[in-house]
């Protein structure tokens, strides 16, 4: 039944996603879905539950592919900006209507958030290995920054969270282009000299 609304949602999106649907592809009765979901709503539950346990899964392991190569960090910071581009790009579809849905289910909006902070603790401990090299004065505050500005942008480039039709700067300027700005400026943020006291 899960993997049924996972396929339609890659398919068709949040708007293509009804029980009749997912009982034709599923090859379960609507009585049979009802016994175990109380509406679409509470399905759409547990599948992002099931994709967000997988997706922190990959991440982590992702994460640690990058980790056992012994980077230093000039090289580290684009490599893993990059690889965090791309799996958000292999799963921006299913993000997009979890993210969607989020916006009227509390529920979901929290497990989106805490699978949100999952990926940002894998991203900046991996980081914080190689402080040594920072120039920043406050590595937790800068790896902090690096991903919350890094996803954003990847985001709204993917248009995660948009409305069908709606504009919101998806697929504005070459991709290519913008993951490896991204990996550059990030790395120049984390090892530019800064006084203490900047900004305030």
């Amino acid at each position: 039944m899960i993997e049924g609304a996972v396929e339609i949602l890659r398919e068709k999106g949040l708007e293509g996603l009804t029980l009749s649907e997912v009982s034709r592809r599923s090859h379960v009765s609507i009585g049979s879905i009802y016994c175990r979901v109380q509406s679409k709503e509470h399905l759409l539950r547990e599948v992002q539950a099931r994709v967000l346990r997988e997706m922190e899964h990959e991440f982590a392991m992702l994460v640690n592919r990058v980790r056992r190569r012994m980077l230093p960090l000039r090289e580290l910071v684009p490599v893993l900006v990059r690889e965090l581009a791309l799996y958000l790009r292999r799963h921006a579809v299913l993000l997009n209507s979890f993210m969607q849905q989020a916006q009227r289910d509390d529920h979901m909006a929290v497990e989106g958030r805490r699978s949100y902070s999952q990926a940002m603790l894998d991203f900046k401990l991996l980081l914080l290995e190689h402080q040594a090299e920072f120039g920043h004065p406050d590595p937790e505050r800068a790896t902090s920054a690096c991903f919350i500005i890094v996803y954003g942008t990847l985001a709204r480039y993917l248009g995660l969270g948009a409305i069908p039709g709606e504009h919101s700067g998806a697929g504005e300027g070459d991709w290519k282009q913008l993951v490896e700005d991204l990996g550059l400026m990030a790395l120049a943020f984390l090892t530019a000299r800064q006084p203490i006291n900047a900004g305030r």
